[in-house]
């Protein structure tokens, strides 16, 4: 099992600098992620913490695990959490169909090797747990999935037909069979048939028909193909959590104004130190969601009331609303967290840039409702490499670290070295002659009305542009139907940086499982990777 590790630039800078553990960006938070002594602190704070609902949330765990059939593996640490010296490391995702993009995957491998990791090291029992985030109702991001088409050259988006009306949960979504069908046949036929085409299909197939929501058949393809690893998952819409999340949800409200205050002075702390603002901070946000119905609508602080587009609240009668009906309550980014450190006795929690940048702002925020924030572990990254793309890098002697951190100069330089087809000369010279040809027309046009001087050069160049751009469809075509070279370049940079970007941001895990088998998770789980913030590759 092959894996190499590369230190790849982050578009994130405050995410960047934490991973070098650099001390402008570690002051925002109250761990360095890369130090065991930060884990054995960390420890030593839970076991000082009461966690009187343990029995009341195992339960709630083990009867959600059981329903969407997760492994007797991931059952047992459920057991476990019910004992005072187990804990957690912990990290979410939205309810991205057929799993959605890679990092997904890897988000899970993370989980399952550093709670193993911890549990060596720290001689005491860790377990994994992947917080699916089912209430999230932005499902335009969520209702697709890319693969590649094309002789693997072009990056294919499928869209799943989804009922989208308001602002809808994932977690409430019906999951239509029709359009479940639809989709899953448009995934195929994109599919070349292997001997791995057959599991691949029924699994899918099942854990839909056996799926109410968008959400459900998230979980349980998940706990599918993570559950004989121990993997835990919990939904945040589970009337379990709400319930247990009531005492949170009503110090959010009674608290409201001190959590915006001290959001905005992090923002100020944040862009002093020269960082970008990740995160929208305003004075009158109140960081949580109110459904009316199925719609999951933001609130908002106007004086002494919460307003949402529909209604307006006291506090007297939101506090009452989440003492009597914590369901209809839901976190934001911010209160998320919250409510993440009052549930689980959490280690340490594993986010991607986006989220470091967020909880960035969250250290002062955990300290005022009497928490301390956790550890914030980075996501590991990783792209999978095949032997076909190994080959193809070989014959271009293009180094693979090249591909993922310098492409676009590296292809520059290698178009600029290809000699230009013979009718390419042709087409420069026709832009010159027709140049010629008509330039004293416009001249003569300008001098008798100079009126028309701009519509006169704007004709000019429109007249040149419509040369241009039959030469570069000529190129183009004569690329895709004869160039060898310019093939193997488009199938390296769709598989290896799909459109710009790392692989594991684009392309969906199934593809590769309808290549190698659903055993690719279990070889993931093993592998040897290295969790110091480095970007991994797997030579599948």
């Amino acid at each position: 099992m092959r894996v190499e590790c590369l230190a790849l630039p982050l578009a994130n800078q405050l995410a960047q600098e934490y991973q070098q553990q650099n001390a402008s960006a570690l002051q925002f938070f109250a761990h360095n992620p890369y130090h065991i002594q930060s884990y054995q602190d960390r420890l030593e704070y839970l076991r000082g913490r009461s966690y009187s609902h343990r029995e009341q949330l195992a339960e709630g765990l083990y009867t959600f695990n059981q329903k969407i059939g997760n492994h007797q593996e991931a059952l047992q640490r459920i057991e476990a959490l019910k004992h005072p010296d187990t804990y957690v490391v912990i990290g979410g995702q939205q309810a991205g169909v057929l799993t959605g993009p890679l990092y997904t995957i890897h988000k899970a491998v993370h989980l399952i090797q550093t709670a193993k990791k911890l549990s060596n090291e720290l001689h005491a029992e860790v377990v994994p747990v992947f917080w699916i985030a089912g209430e999230d109702h932005d499902i335009d991001e969520i209702d697709h999935v890319y693969w590649l088409t094309d002789r693997e050259t072009r990056l294919h988006k499928e869209r799943m037909k989804l009922d989208k009306k308001g602002r809808v949960s994932a977690s409430s979504l019906p999951l239509d069979e029709e359009a479940c069908r639809l989709f899953l046949d448009s995934f195929f036929h994109g599919q070349t048939e292997t001997g791995e085409t057959r599991e691949i299909r029924e699994l899918l197939m099942q854990t839909a028909a056996s799926s109410q929501n968008v959400a459900e058949w998230f979980g349980r393809l998940m706990a599918s193909l993570f559950g004989k690893h121990g993997l835990i998952f919990v939904e945040s819409s589970q009337p379990f959590v709400r319930e247990l999340e009531r005492p949170v949800f009503e110090r959010v409200i009674e608290k409201n104004e001190q959590v915006s205050d001290l959001l905005l002075k992090a923002a100020d702390r944040i862009a002093t130190a020269g960082y970008p603002l990740q995160l929208q901070v305003e004075e009158h946000q109140a960081n949580l969601f109110l459904y009316e119905g199925q719609d999951r609508l933001l609130l908002e602080r106007h004086g002494d009331r919460f307003v949402n587009r529909r209604a307006s609240y006291t506090r007297e009668e939101l506090l009452k609303l989440a003492a009597d009906h914590p369901e209809r309550l839901s976190t934001n980014v911010v209160s998320r967290g919250l409510m993440q450190e009052h549930l689980f006795p959490t280690l340490a929690f594993i986010g991607g840039p986006g989220e470091i940048s967020y909880w960035a702002y969250y250290r002062e925020v955990f300290e005022l409702f009497n928490m301390q924030m956790p550890i914030v572990l980075p996501r590991m990254s990783v792209t999978l490499v095949e032997g076909a793309q190994q080959r193809l890098l070989e014959g271009l002697d293009l180094p693979l670290e090249q591909v993922l951190s310098g492409f676009a100069d590296w292809k520059r330089d290698w178009e600029a070295r290809q000699e230009p087809h013979p009718l390419q000369e042709q087409f420069a010279a026709t832009r010159e002659q027709l140049l010629a040809m008509y330039q004293p027309l416009v001249d003569e046009v300008v001098r008798l009305d100079g009126g028309l001087r701009g519509l006169a050069e704007k004709n000019t160049r429109m007249l040149l542009e419509q040369v241009t751009f039959l030469e570069d469809r000529l190129v183009r075509s004569l690329q895709q139907q004869d160039d060898v070279e310019h093939v193997r370049i488009k199938r390296i940079e769709a598989s290896l940086l799909p459109d710009g970007g790392l692989q594991e941001r684009k392309l969906c895990f199934f593809p590769y499982a309808n290549k190698y088998g659903l055993s690719l998770v279990d070889r993931l789980v093993e592998a040897p990777f290295a969790h110091d913030g480095t970007h991994q590759l797997f030579f599948v």
